[in-house]
């Protein structure tokens, strides 16, 4: 009964505190069940709807084959295949309000009653209960198209099946999930249209004959039998040796690669949040800390005489525990309950990001497992924080008579008139500077944090450069890429009329197979060009350079040899060194023209050449004007594709919510430490207002001292972001196929955050303040 009296008392003596503690364990449930939920949900309804939908372990696209049922009846004989399902599409361009995508997009007819996609209804928040018969002149989308070409419904999306008037226009019906491609961070789109939409198309095709632009193909899905022990890059090295699939394929991908493909945003985003929930948890580990040392201080005299009353050191910690308890429980369960509505947000925010309307649905098991090894931690901070109550001697609280710090005044100034306001708060911040220890260690994560996002957004530039220069094996401004009689001396005669050029190069990117498996080769005529890691360029006919995770994948190092083989044959490289480039997850090799030429055709159309201007925002006037002379001929691409203004949008919507947070915390753990400050100082504040102090001062003073607590805690916190910012952001963007993250900040920039931590510091503390004018003097009557 007793202890249920103390704790009622306890709860409503630090109601405040006990209530901040509630909201930022509140926040750090919600975001971390949250992040856990998007993160497990991704990738399980990935799996989950690759396999409902028919897609194999191995998929390969392929055309120009003359029989693509015998193509796949080699596959289907492979030993380690169960069956291989084909699935017929039409290659071609695509172009939607007045943009021309820089990938391909695949036309996939859909019969009647084929329940292999899934429709969205036209706001996209549920599904089609029923099947759409698609007519013919109509397409249906991923909602991804939304945010890379801001497609709605009943906007044209025009193919161009062959020169001289052979384009077809569709109209925008509806929207579909698609699984296997339908991300903004894929280049290729699929179309959905009806069978007979189809058969006009390929009767289009084959009557264009040399000027066709579009072209046949299919996907082959390939199962691998249950009893297989054969790895996925086994099985693709073993249809390169033993069928005809090579000289047909544009591409193979595994259904593992192809998720990683889809999920590269959420694993990144997550990866951050991830960051940011444990900055949240060590802030609320320093208020928690804070919060109990200043309790315990304040109430020294009253343990004192409960344990003379006989309450004993246990049940003194153990009341201070259920104290505590009594706010982070209730936060942690609140959190668990909001983490289903915040995940369905998120889902339906980055929807027309990703594609996927991923499940909101919460892991209980995952969940509730790191919530309980959260409030162990927690509970087990508390127990460690309240040893101290096992020091207090009865008769000395009562007396009054603790032992403090050590303190010597004649090593501070004196509190002077001239610089009232300052001189006193260095005086009290010295005086009791542990109180003010929770604000320090709080402005060293946040700080850390907010840089580390200034140094993200730093990096991504307004137009994306950093992403892109990451995406890319060497930089440029625009790509010109000719399939008809576009000579270079044209080409550049009509850049030549807008805007100088600076620099050019030629760039290939065939297919090529390392050790038997499928990759994509950066063929480069000038291979300095490309972002070295470590080690050499490829400067040799017999060099090639990878990235870390080919590295990895192939157990390979600088030094070793690769055997490479292409249309002409296979040859043996040596790996003279590490690059960066993050197209297809990583997965890709760069060779010098002379490497490529010994085992790949040549061909004029082959080569895309690259170039640098010395006014780049003329990118548009120029590919305007080459697609209205040229049309389907050539191929424009700036150092940009269509899904990155997407998915920088994305990114710096998550980085301002981030911001948001980081000022909400720094309101919420001013006002907690600020109360139990003031709390601790009404007799000084009352004997500074019976002298003359104004109000305006007090409150000036004590916003000073957390200014200046932060400003401590800040510079730490901006040394500690200049150090480790790089590696820690880099190992989250390897989710994305981004190896290296090197950010850049001028001195302004730097010291940004630091600037605003600060001051937000102190002007919360000025607000709460406010209550020193309802201090009365008679405070030195009472006490």
């Amino acid at each position: 009964m007793e202890v249920k009296i103390l704790l009622k008392a306890g709860i409503k003596q630090h109601r405040g505190v006990l209530a901040g503690i509630f909201v930022l364990v509140l926040l750090v449930s919600l975001f971390l069940g949250t992040v856990l939920t998007v993160w497990t949900n991704s990738g399980s309804y990935m799996r989950h709807e690759l396999n409902r939908a028919g897609f194999g372990g191995l998929t390969a696209w392929v055309s120009g084959a003359p029989d693509v049922n015998a193509l796949a009846g080699q596959a289907a004989a492979l030993h380690d295949v169960e069956r291989v399902e084909v699935q017929r599409l039409i290659f071609s361009n695509y172009i939607t309000n007045g943009q021309e995508s820089d990938s391909e997009g695949q036309l996939i007819s859909v019969a009647s009653g084929d329940r292999r996609y899934r429709f969205f209804t036209d706001d996209l928040t549920g599904y089609l209960d029923e099947l759409p018969e698609i007519a013919t002149g109509e397409v249906y989308v991923s909602p991804s198209l939304i945010s890379m070409f801001d497609v709605k419904i009943g906007d044209a999306i025009d193919f161009p099946l062959a020169r001289n008037g052979g384009t077809v226009s569709l109209t925008v019906t509806g929207f579909y999930e698609d699984p296997f491609m339908g991300s903004s961070m894929i280049g290729m789109k699929s179309f959905l249209i009806s069978g007979d939409e189809a058969d006009e198309m390929l009767q289009v095709i084959q009557n264009a004959g040399i000027d066709a632009l579009a072209r046949s193909g299919a996907m082959l899905h390939l199962f691998q039998r249950e009893d297989s022990t054969a790895a996925i890059a086994e099985l693709n090295g073993s249809l390169n040796e033993n069928t005809s699939l090579p000289e047909f394929t544009e591409f193979v991908h595994s259904s593992d690669a192809v998720s990683g493909f889809m999920l590269i945003l959420q694993n990144a985003f997550c990866g951050l949040l991830l960051a940011f929930v444990l900055v949240l948890l060590f802030v609320v580990f320093a208020v928690l800390g804070h919060s109990i040392a200043s309790a315990i201080e304040a109430d020294t005299v009253r343990m004192g005489v409960l344990k003379t009353a006989g309450f004993t050191s246990s049940m003194l910690r153990r009341i201070q525990l259920l104290q505590y308890a009594a706010a982070i429980l209730p936060g942690m369960l609140l959190g668990i309950l909001l983490t289903r509505p915040a995940s369905r947000l998120v889902s339906s925010a980055t929807i027309t990001t990703t594609g996927l309307r991923v499940p909101a649905d919460v892991p209980l098991g995952l969940c509730l497992g790191a919530f309980a090894a959260i409030l162990l931690l927690l509970a087990a901070f508390i127990l460690l924080k309240t040893a101290r109550i096992s020091r207090i001697m009865p008769m000395k609280a009562i007396r009054g008579d603790m032992e403090r710090s050590p303190f010597r005044p004649e090593k501070w100034p004196a509190v002077n008139g001239e610089n009232l306001s300052i001189s006193l708060a260095v005086r009290q911040l010295a005086t009791g500077r542990r109180k003010y220890l929770s604000a320090c260690v709080t402005a060293i994560l946040l700080v850390f944090f907010v840089s580390m996002i200034v140094r993200m957004n730093a990096w991504l530039g307004a137009d994306g450069k950093g992403m892109m220069d990451a995406f890319n094996p060497a930089d440029h401004d625009i790509g010109i890429q000719s399939f008809g009689e576009l000579t270079r001396e044209e080409m550049e005669r009509m850049i030549l009329e807008h805007t100088g050029i600076t620099d050019t190069y030629v760039l290939a990117m065939p297919g090529v197979t390392v050790n038997g498996v499928d990759f994509t080769a950066n063929v480069i005529d000038e291979p300095e060009r490309f972002h070295l890691m470590e080690g050499r360029t490829c400067l040799n006919g017999d060099e090639i350079v990878i990235t870390e995770f080919v590295a990895a994948d192939l157990g390979v190092a600088v030094g070793d040899s690769l055997t490479v083989g292409a249309d002409l044959g296979i040859a043996e490289y040596v790996v003279s060194g590490i690059y960066s480039c993050a197209n297809d997850m990583g997965q890709n090799v760069g060779m010098s023209r002379e490497g490529y030429l010994k085992i790949g055709y040549d061909s004029p159309n082959l080569w895309c050449r690259h170039y640098f201007l010395a006014d780049s925002s003329k990118k548009v006037a120029i590919t305007g004007k080459l697609e209205a002379a040229y049309g389907g001929d050539v191929h424009i691409h700036e150092n940009t594709w269509p899904g990155l203004f997407g998915i920088i949008s994305a990114m710096e919507a998550l980085l301002s919510f981030l911001y948001i947070i980081v000022v909400f915390f720094i309101l919420v753990v001013t006002v907690m430490t600020g109360s139990r400050i003031l709390s601790a100082e009404r007799r000084d504040t009352g004997i500074y207002k019976a002298v003359g102090v104004t109000d305006r001062r007090l409150r000036i003073s004590f916003s000073l001292r957390f200014g200046i607590a932060a400003l401590a805690g800040s510079i730490i916190g901006a040394a500690l972001a200049s150090v480790f910012t790089d590696p820690l952001v880099s190992a989250v963007m390897k989710l994305a196929g981004i190896s290296t993250f090197a950010s850049r900040l001028d001195a302004a920039s730097a010291l940004l955050p630091v600037v605003a931590v600060v001051t937000l510091f102190a002007g919360f503390a000025y607000l709460a303040a406010g209550r020193i004018k309802r201090t009365d003097l008679t405070i030195l009557i009472t006490e």
